[in-house]
């Protein structure tokens, strides 16, 4: 907020000299009034923002001038200023809202399915994803703001995880091993809603600080009456199965293969190589495009040629159109 304040007091400072230079009494006239309308408007909506911008930070909204407040509620309704950000409370004041899913096998001893990316386990760091985009890790962040029921997909992960279906636990985990219920799925899943907080500087061992917040979604199995229910009410029962897609030709069988080979690595390292991968081929090719032209052998064989003797003779011009003899040099 200083920084915005100082920023527009410079601003202001610098057209006022620029209205101090400016010649002749009658564009001196229009510019003061050009700087008073314009520099007034600027102020009065400089003032007016920093309520809404002042949200995340409610101390800071609580020491605002009161005046800021009422002008803000005056003009509200002509939505001149809003708050800053697309997700400006984008983990939630007060701790980040996180889901966690759960599966088990008798229904009381109950077992974390950590993700790839989001925060689950709170001893292990926030990995790097950049640039890749973790698509289910990013959904759960978005369905952790709300009740189950604003997320239809997350039912239908849930009868996935129940049946056991490989390409969506590779969603959770790109190593199968990894997840806790590999070899059988669980018989029933559920999920916990929590918050997470970094841990403080002195907690050794921890990089996350979490608190239960709520069930987010209720223990189920295959044939509960509770998840045949939202399934139906989703639209997501009795489908039919997808069109299986013939890999006979090379092309397809290639890319299978592919994809096997690099399913070991995790999307960001796999990003990443490829980057310095490219780059470290442009790099080569900027250094074999620069040679210096005394290398070409071509070039050198002309240099070293011995020069023609001497015949006395000038030769002749290389314009066509000249008829005159060959002169003999003296």
């Amino acid at each position: 907020m200083w920084l915005g304040a100082a920023s527009l007091g410079w601003e202001l400072l610098t057209a006022l000299w620029r209205w101090t230079q400016v010649r002749g009494w009658l564009r001196k006239l229009w510019a003061a009034v050009q700087l008073s309308i314009f520099g007034t408007a600027t102020v009065a909506l400089f003032t007016i923002s920093l309520v809404p911008y002042s949200y995340m930070e409610p101390s800071t909204h609580g020491r605002l001038w009161t005046g800021a407040h009422r002008l803000f509620g005056a003009v509200e309704h002509l939505q001149l200023a809003n708050s800053y950000g697309l997700f400006r409370r984008m983990t939630g004041l007060g701790g980040r809202p996180e889901v966690v899913l759960e599966g088990s096998y008798d229904g009381h001893h109950w077992t974390e399915i950590e993700f790839m990316y989001k925060p689950g386990n709170v001893s292990r760091p926030p990995p790097v994803v950049v640039p890749h985009q973790p698509r289910l890790d990013w959904q759960m962040w978005f369905a952790a703001l709300g009740p189950h029921t604003h997320s239809p997909w997350f039912t239908s992960l849930v009868l996935c995880l129940l049946q056991g279906k490989e390409p969506v636990i590779l969603l959770i985990q790109n190593d199968v091993t990894r997840y806790p219920f590999h070899k059988q799925p669980p018989n029933f899943v559920r999920a916990q809603r929590y918050k997470y907080w970094f841990s403080q500087p002195g907690e050794q061992g921890q990089w996350w600080r979490r608190q239960w917040v709520e069930e987010f979604f209720p223990p189920v199995s295959l044939g509960d009456p509770t998840l045949d229910m939202l399934l139906r009410q989703f639209g997501l029962q009795d489908k039919s199965p997808p069109r299986v897609r013939s890999s006979s030709n090379t092309l397809t069988q290639a890319l299978h293969w592919v994809r096997r080979q690099l399913s070991p690595l995790e999307a960001p390292t796999l990003l990443w190589g490829l980057i310095f991968t490219v780059g470290a081929i442009r790099i080569v090719q900027a250094l074999l495009g620069h040679r210096p032209s005394g290398s070409c052998p071509a070039a050198r064989k002309e240099n070293h040629r011995p020069a023609p003797k001497d015949s006395g003779v000038t030769p002749a011009p290389t314009n066509s159109s000249s008829s005159q003899p060959p002169q003999r040099r003296k």
